[in-house]
């Protein structure tokens, strides 16, 4: 692995599909910590528009989508003098290091990947090529930019380490060349659905989640549905309080925290209550927030502007490690 200098960032990318309106999870499990990154990383923000293809989606929704996405970015508070912010199908080396990726990668690999089989059981007539090599696009993703450091969720553990497994089986093949990326876990495990606490929460099912669009009025009606379902154990939680308790401990000040942690240990709690403080406290946290996007949004060629910058940085350094790939492999 090549040494790193006290004075050299540590390289890092992250991205999001433009698949969709985002939400909370997307906020609290990326967009939040962005900043921090930024400053701290040689970083990489990847607007990931060519994993979205292989959802059911229309074709002219996309361009919009993607934008909406960049002006998330940054209304988080990235800025594009000092991180690259790019568009994936910008850089088609992306798409040239997944087959040769592919060349050495075992199906049995990915017939292992369990979001294959999530995606595949909800999408049941469109199961393409796409969802099941999917992991080797992303794999690409990540190493053309060589990190050693990749944030991401509990849920993505299984990705990462296929990453690592795919560096390590070309190094092995074709001499040292990816180092192996290790995980930044965010401090937010996977948030679960309002209707279906023992679900992830998701775009899918818009009634069990915030957008971060969302008014404080559609936060409060969509929080006052969400299931609790009481413990029958004394002191317990059940997945759908734990879920109000985790967005409680990210949005809410000590004072209320422990309020409620209180009412809940002595079985005084009143849920209502709970789901009344927690929305005006989402509300109120993503009010800024949402202030920026709403100006953001309403300049496409300011936000193209951006990706197109930032993808000719990335497209830089991911022509060096294809070029490098290459020579390795044995391509002119």
């Amino acid at each position: 692995m090549t040494a790193i200098s006290k004075t050299e960032k540590q390289t890092t990318l992250s991205g999001i599909q433009p698949s969709g309106k985002l939400h909370i999870g997307n906020y609290l499990g990326a967009l939040r910590q962005f900043p921090e990154l930024q400053s701290n990383y040689d970083a990489y923000f990847m607007i990931a528009d060519e994993h979205s293809l292989t959802e059911d989606y229309e074709p002219a929704d996309k361009p919009a989508q993607i934008l909406d996405v960049v002006a998330w970015f940054l209304a988080a508070g990235l800025n594009p003098r000092s991180s690259k912010i790019f568009l994936q199908s910008f850089v088609p080396e992306h798409a040239e290091l997944t087959w040769i990726f592919s060349c050495v990668t075992p199906i049995g690999e990915l017939e292992r990947m369990t979001q294959y089989k999530d995606k595949a059981s909800r999408q049941t007539k469109n199961v393409n090529a796409g969802l099941f090599i999917y992991p080797i696009l992303q794999a690409a993703d990540i190493l053309l930019y060589k990190p050693l450091i990749v944030p991401i969720g509990e849920d993505q553990t299984q990705h990462l380490e296929f990453t690592r497994m795919i560096a390590r089986r070309f190094n092995r093949r074709f001499g040292e060349t990816f180092p192996e990326p290790r995980p930044r876990y965010t401090t937010v495990p996977r948030l679960m659905s309002f209707n279906d606490p023992l679900k992830k929460m998701s775009k899918s099912w818009p009634g069990g989640c915030i957008f971060l669009e969302d008014s404080p009025m559609v936060i409060a009606e969509k929080i006052s549905r969400a299931v609790t379902d009481t413990s029958p154990t004394p002191g317990e939680m059940s997945p759908g309080v734990k879920n109000l308790f985790l967005l409680l401990k990210e949005f809410s000040d000590a004072a209320t925290i422990k309020h409620f942690e209180k009412a809940h240990a002595d079985g005084s709690i009143r849920y209502s209550n709970l789901k009344t403080a927690l929305a005006k406290d989402i509300a109120k946290n993503l009010a800024p927030f949402q202030k920026k996007y709403v100006t953001l949004i309403k300049q496409p060629k300011k936000l193209m502007a951006v990706l197109k910058s930032g993808s000719q940085k990335a497209r830089r350094v991911a022509q060096k490690t294809l070029t490098e790939v290459k020579q390795k492999i044995g391509l002119p």
